[in-house]
């Protein structure tokens, strides 16, 4: 008889458990949007179900360290609605990441949040940690109240939002524009060279990549040590630059120092760019 009430016990503390873990609360500054209420039921999505609202992309979404999404109705004094979709990652870069992956080459794009674009009556943008969609599901929303509307929710999560900090790093002269990327996961074929950035240069004739990696020296020294692995480089790795030949990737500069990975990828012949390459390494120290 203990056996089978001890049992039972367990099984209502697992289920009082698993209900505090699902019960959310929509962040009360997402309700506060000027001329415009909530209207119907929130869904909220985590990481565990996001399959259920986006199957074929969740896994996609995850990548880049999704947390939770909240996809709510909103309607102005006129009756006419917005569907908000609150997609939180884990920083700033990851949601910069899937936005970037997101973002069409050559689209307009507008000041909303740190970023945005309008494409096929719907708004993107980035702001800090989140990254936002809203839909004009009804068309009669007029496009001024429907860009007010997204940077009132921009405003609510960032009064000053901007890119990633870690796009800093990379030297604005040359820099193609719009051309920074977030690298989540195997950079250069590497497994376990993740979270690196990229942007695209035009420097002497030629496009190019610059890339960065910053963490912690065990990490960095553990990724120079496993592309020395793989392109047979048998000298102790210190701080400074390396060319080589890669056999998967062409020409590779990459260079070492305390805390980071960095480098050029893309070029005939990363000599041709020195000034370049000198200009990043300053900023990167």
């Amino acid at each position: 008889m203990i056996h089978i009430t001890m049992k039972y016990i367990l099984i209502i503390a697992l289920f009082i458990i698993s209900s505090l873990g699902s019960a959310q609360s929509y962040p009360e500054k997402f309700t506060a949007i000027e001329g415009w209420t909530v209207e119907g039921e929130k869904q909220f999505f985590s990481r565990a179900n996001l399959y259920d609202y986006i199957n074929g992309a969740s896994d996609f979404y995850l990548g880049y360290d999704f947390q939770d999404l909240w996809v709510v109705d909103y309607k102005n004094e006129m009756g006419h609605m917005l569907t908000l979709e609150l997609y939180r990652h884990g920083e700033n870069l990851k949601a910069f990441g899937i936005y970037s992956e997101e973002r069409p080459q050559g689209v307009k794009l507008h000041s909303i949040g740190a970023q945005g674009f309008v494409e096929s009556g719907s708004i993107f943008f980035l702001a800090d940690e989140y990254y936002v969609k809203v839909y004009n599901g009804r068309p009669e929303v007029f496009d001024d109240d429907f860009i007010e509307f997204a940077q009132s929710v921009a405003q609510k999560v960032c009064k000053h939002c901007s890119l990633p900090q870690e796009f800093n790093l990379f030297p604005i002269e040359g820099k193609m524009e719009h051309s920074e990327r977030y690298m989540p996961q195997n950079f250069m074929g590497l497994s376990g060279f993740n979270g690196v950035c990229t942007v695209k240069y035009m420097d002497s004739g030629e496009t190019l990549r610059l890339f960065a990696f910053k963490g912690s020296d065990e990490k960095c020294r553990a990724i120079m040590e496993k592309y020395f692995n793989r392109v047979k480089y048998k000298k102790k790795l210190k701080e400074k630059f390396y060319v080589f030949d890669d056999p998967y990737i062409g020409m590779v500069k990459i260079a070492y120092k305390e805390g980071y990975v960095y480098g050029m990828l893309d070029s005939s012949n990363p000599e041709n760019h020195f000034k370049l390459f000198q200009t990043f390494s300053l900023l990167i120290e």
